[in-house]
């Protein structure tokens, strides 16, 4: 079996409980126990504000070239 090199024990920015991740924390963001973070995320399957088709068709536009003749 194969050990873990990348984890870091941090204190949860919401709970303050020791808890472990798999990554370095950046400076000045919020890190969250494993409790803590499902309470922040948001459910897979749901949209969150600005991933909408109508947000993908505002960037569609935005690339196409409007100096067409």
């Amino acid at each position: 079996m194969s050990q873990r090199t990348n984890v870091t024990e941090i204190k949860c920015s919401d709970c303050g409980k020791t808890a472990t991740v798999p990554f370095k924390p950046t400076a000045g963001k919020p890190v969250y126990c494993r409790e803590c973070l499902a309470k922040h995320s948001t459910p897979r399957g749901t949209e969150r504000k600005g991933s909408s088709a109508e947000s993908n068709e505002k960037q569609a536009w935005s690339r196409r070239r409007t100096d067409w003749k």
